[in-house]
């Protein structure tokens, strides 16, 4: 079963690390290319919050050597921060020093270069200029600091007033369209990236993006284009759906007990464990079989198995939490000392619920059998399996 699990666990974090490494190919490949603009583009999807100690160093150390000097390091500063040991974490971090005039500094802890560097290590400063100054540098640092804080709505505002500020800038569309599609608004950033293609066009050969960085935007622009718009609920909060509105046919299993102490002269710790399967044959209605081990009375004949029936009846609370009101009664054998062991307790209790089960507290009240009379707090917890109907 441990196996199975694993095995299970592995498949499902195969897709999302495929897509990573994907992605991260993109980025580097527009580094290696020279277009900065889809770099960082490419990296701020990926690397912004990221807890991979490795990307977030390579991030910042592109952002450093693209010009965005106090972005990089703070990329640099968080990567130390998750893993200061890493071999790559440390090369970036020894060639960002290196490339701010502290070389002395990175003596003790230069690395070799990571492979998909191998061949490229003596990237020049120049390869990496960034010939944007003044206000349009300050504002892009601006805007990206906003994307890298998840502050999207704001990044939008930034980013929207650049374009009209800088219309030929693609580093002002790129940033753009990573807010607007941060935010759900795919068919507006689509038209973001579709101009920063216009633009990469536009631009002198020596800076415009190859053609494997410009399929990349295309399919990019046309990925963004088809994806369906956000959806709102269409109920009305008097409409929402309450938490027991899906259980009609759902299995249940539950797993529960107690610790109470009798009032009597001996003053025993009754330790009783509940378990109980059943099925919903309304979204109000469930039956079942049940089952408790009881011990700690001095009296032995108390002590022991009792297994039966039981039924129950729930209702939503009118509270905003997903609580309702559960009445339950069961017939069951239970140990004690005469010769009538049939026992009828009625159940009340409340019954919190979460996406696929329930915390339940709830008042046993011997009513008939052996435990006649006896009142007993149980809490536990309930999980609803299979479909709805």
């Amino acid at each position: 079963m441990k196996n199975v699990l694993l095995l299970f666990l592995a498949v499902l974090s195969i897709g999302p690390a495929f897509a990573a490494s994907q992605s991260t190919e993109k980025a580097r490949a527009a580094v290696l290319s020279g277009d900065l603009h889809a770099a960082i583009t490419a990296y701020a999807a990926i690397g912004s919050g990221s807890q991979n100690a490795a990307l977030s160093a390579e991030y910042g150390w592109v952002l450093t050597k693209a010009g965005y000097i106090d972005l990089g390091l703070a990329q640099i500063d968080r990567a130390l921060q998750l893993d200061k040991t890493d071999a790559d974490v440390l090369y970036y971090t020894s060639s960002v020093l290196a490339s701010l005039g502290l070389a002395e500094a990175t003596e003790e802890f230069s690395r070799p270069a990571p492979v998909w560097l191998l061949g490229n290590e003596k990237l020049s400063d120049d390869y990496f200029q960034n010939d944007l100054a003044g206000p349009f540098l300050k504002d892009i640092n601006a805007g990206t600091g906003l994307l890298m804080q998840r502050r999207y709505a704001s990044a939008v505002d930034r980013f929207h007033r650049m374009t009209k500020k800088y219309p030929s800038e693609r580093q002002a569309w790129a940033g753009y369209a990573i807010a607007l599609e941060s935010i759900g608004a795919y068919k507006a950033a689509a038209r973001a990236v579709a101009k920063d293609i216009k633009l990469s066009e536009l631009s002198a050969p020596s800076v415009r993006p190859d053609a494997k960085t410009r399929d990349m935007l295309i399919s990019h622009q046309k990925e963004l284009e088809a994806r369906p718009a956000l959806e709102t609920p269409t109920e009305t909060p008097t409409q929402k759906k309450k938490a027991n509105d899906f259980l009609k046919g759902r299995y249940l299993v539950f797993f529960g007990g107690s610790v109470n102490h009798t009032s009597t002269t001996t003053s025993d710790t009754i330790i009783n464990l509940n378990a109980r399967a059943g099925k919903f044959l309304t979204n109000q209605f469930d039956v079942g079989l049940n089952a408790s081990l009881i011990s700690g009375y001095s009296s032995s004949d108390y002590n022991g198995v009792s297994v039966g029936i039981s039924a129950r009846y729930l209702t939503p609370l009118p509270v905003t939490a997903p609580l309702s009101f559960t009445l339950g009664t069961r017939l069951q054998y239970t140990p004690g000392p005469t010769t009538d062991k049939t026992s009828i307790y009625l159940s009340p209790g409340l019954s919190y619920f979460l996406s696929d089960g329930s915390l339940d507290l709830t008042l046993d009240l011997g009513l008939a059998g052996p435990l006649k009379n006896t009142r007993t707090i149980s809490v536990g917890y309930t999980m609803y399996l299979g479909g709805t109907k």
